[in-house]
């Protein structure tokens, strides 16, 4: 009986200190929060990711700053946070640049983009579009296919860089539609090398082609995925032209390094869309024609594990891969 006695009382006493623990651990965020993007200042990343950040800071009344560390498609941030502390005082704005293309294509990437960081919540998506000249030969889809088919080798397609999302892309639309150009990879988006006449098409993502559409210099014959863009409902998409559908879009979430505590990551998650879900929010991503993103953090991890799976067999198929 008196053995019961003890170990009740060590019971309540363990509980009472772990009561105490829980009651005094600081609540998040405890203080600043850096959000790591790592590409320049004004792109869509950038500012989405600012957008972001002000309404989180709204939220959790502490600062939430975002840092541009550009370099190396992205992957000098990624690496950094995944560096970081796993406190959630350091989270990445990461993009399927750095968080799937550009693992898929190194032969050694300076992290594991499904094992180095913890998923937070997907932000958001925007497919691409195919663009030509106004003055192209080709209307629809089909007829630039048809295009590049009767003249293998002699047309030039254009991506900001070897390995990028543009690049790998645009393979998988020759491999689909059995048709051969040249890539002419430039240091950033390819549409002078398009107003030129340097290249003859090339996929880009909004909000970026948006001028070129108003100022009637480009057309855009085919959007990739399964349903119409609402900022240009008057383009197809590749299924609807009898082509095969390239389910792929940019898309941005927010990652933080491995390891991070769940209690942590669930209130990131909730906070990150409640901010999705302000009127003010979605209309000024729906401006560039950005849609925000829904689903759980488990469903966003398996989107990057499976992103990267898809373009890792592509760049191994293709003989993409590079140092």
């Amino acid at each position: 009986m008196q053995a019961f006695r003890w170990l009740l009382g060590a019971g309540l006493r363990l509980g009472l200190c772990l009561a105490q623990i829980a009651s005094s651990a600081p609540a998040y965020p405890s203080g600043p929060v850096k959000i790591v993007v790592g590409f320049a200042a004004g792109g869509a990343p950038d500012t989405t990711a600012r957008l972001l950040a002000a309404g989180l800071a709204r939220r959790w009344s502490q600062p939430v700053v975002v840092e541009n560390q550009v370099g190396a498609s992205g992957t000098l941030a990624a690496a950094a946070v995944a560096r970081a502390r796993p406190d959630g005082s350091t989270l990445l704005f990461g993009v399927a640049a750095n968080l799937s293309v550009a693992p898929a294509v190194l032969r050694q990437p300076p992290y594991d983009p499904v094992g180095s960081f913890t998923p937070v919540a997907e932000v958001a998506r925007t497919p691409y579009v195919w663009l030509v000249r106004a003055d192209a030969p080709a209307a629809t889809m089909p007829e630039f296919v048809a295009w590049a088919r009767r003249e293998p080798g002699k047309l030039n397609y254009g991506t900001p860089g070897q390995g990028t999302q543009h690049h790998l892309l645009t393979e998988l639309l020759k491999r689909n539609e059995g048709f051969y150009m040249v890539h002419v990879p430039y240091r950033a988006a390819a549409y002078q090398g398009l107003l030129a006449g340097d290249i003859q098409g090339m996929f880009e993502s909004l909000p970026g082609p948006i001028a070129l559409f108003e100022s009637g210099r480009v057309r855009a014959l085919a959007v990739t995925g399964p349903r119409r863009l609402a900022s240009l409902p008057q383009v197809p998409t590749l299924r609807e032209q009898g082509l095969q559908e390239l389910d792929v879009s940019a898309w941005w979430g927010v990652v933080g390094p491995a390891g991070m505590p769940p209690a942590t990551v669930s209130r990131i998650h909730a906070d990150i869309r409640a901010v999705l879900a302000e009127p003010e929010t979605r209309a000024a991503l729906g401006r560039g024609g950005i849609e925000p993103s829904e689903g759980t953090s488990d469903e966003f991890a398996a989107h990057i594990a499976r992103e990267w799976r898809r373009w890792r067999d592509l760049a191994l198929q293709r003989g993409l891969l590079s140092d």
